[in-house]
């Protein structure tokens, strides 16, 4: 049913946990599935150096939050900004069309927390 690298990712979450020093955060739920994501970030002259996060919710939204925090480490807040769903979703070896709900979930989280950061 699902690639195995979207269960490896679900099975062995990467960079999951809380940031208490984070220069943005952002907490982003699905209103119809409820499933829920929580991102920090930790920025440095507008670079990402360092992802964490928390979810609850069905195996592709644990597996895009922990691919999505591999992607974006390492960005420009402006390329991080500009990630897609389908990037997310070719980390984790593709969803099922009815989970895409958790690409997008992923997305929102990234563009909400460095649309919301603490300014420097």
């Amino acid at each position: 049913m699902y690639a195995d690298l979207l269960l490896d990712h679900f099975e062995h979450p990467r960079n999951v946990g809380e940031m208490v020093d984070a220069d943005a955060e952002a907490e982003v739920e699905n209103p119809v599935c409820g499933d829920r994501l929580h991102l920090w970030l930790k920025l440095d002259h507008d670079v990402i150096r360092a992802a964490r996060w928390r979810a609850d919710g069905c195996v592709p939204a644990i597996a895009a939050a922990s691919a999505m925090s591999e992607l974006i480490q390492g960005l420009r807040a402006e390329d991080a900004l500009a990630l897609e769903g389908d990037r997310i979703a070719a980390a984790i070896g593709g969803v099922p069309e009815r989970k895409a709900h958790a690409l997008i979930l992923a997305q929102t989280a990234v563009r909400r927390a460095l649309r919301d950061r603490n300014p420097r």
